[in-house]
């Protein structure tokens, strides 16, 4: 038992650390800029500045409003569908369109990044009670269980650094919040443990 504990626990280290690593380099060192950027159109920068979704919006609004505008004024040449991605008013609409789509993906994966988190930490401390008060090795399952949920939805992310960055920070830090607080967390574990483990020596 006491050398299947320090194999998951060097494994568990060794993912998650590598993880919060990851995770440090692409909040603080990783580039978030391009000598290109200065020729970004202004939709784009726009949308780089906002903050929230409501700001988005009134962007979306906006370019919205401009596109009814022009297919109601009938001396508009038609423009085909095919042809929209990269001809006003659509193209403005259709970025800003994709900015809103990013900002809710990634705020859907800071929902269920806390949801399944909290849910491995359940895992965790009913695995300790199980270790600790009916039987070790269906502990373990809760530890191997709870962890390994910690750990995956801590991954790093490899997207978002283009158009609305503000969802995408934020998506970022409660990855690395939670990143950091699961490695103590292991730690912590082990010396329960190890802890408990040498109680039970002493009293066999």
């Amino acid at each position: 038992m006491r050398y299947l504990q320090i194999t998951l626990l060097i494994l568990g280290l060794l993912f998650q650390s590598t993880q919060t690593f990851r995770l440090f380099y692409t909040k603080w060192l990783q580039p978030k800029t391009s000598v290109l950027d200065k020729y970004h159109e202004k939709v784009e920068k726009d949308i780089e500045k906002t903050k929230n979704i409501e700001e988005l919006l009134k962007l979306y609004d906006k370019a919205h409003e401009q596109v009814k505008e022009y297919e109601n004024n009938p001396d508009n040449p038609k423009i085909l569908h095919d042809e929209r991605h990269d001809k006003e008013p659509y193209k403005t609409e259709k970025k800003i369109r994709g900015a809103i789509t990013d900002w809710e993906m990634h705020n859907f994966l800071i929902h269920k990044l806390r949801f399944f988190w909290i849910c491995g930490l359940f895992s965790v401390i009913i695995g300790f009670v199980v270790y600790i008060k009916i039987d070790r090795w269906l502990g373990i399952i809760g530890f191997i269980t709870g962890f390994t949920e910690m750990i995956y939805w801590t991954c790093p992310v490899i997207f978002g650094f283009f158009g609305a960055r503000f969802e995408f920070e934020r998506l970022l830090n409660n990855k690395l919040f939670f990143s950091v607080f699961t490695w103590f967390f292991l730690i912590i574990s082990w010396f329960i443990l190890n802890r408990f483990e040498g109680k039970r020596r002493r009293s066999v």
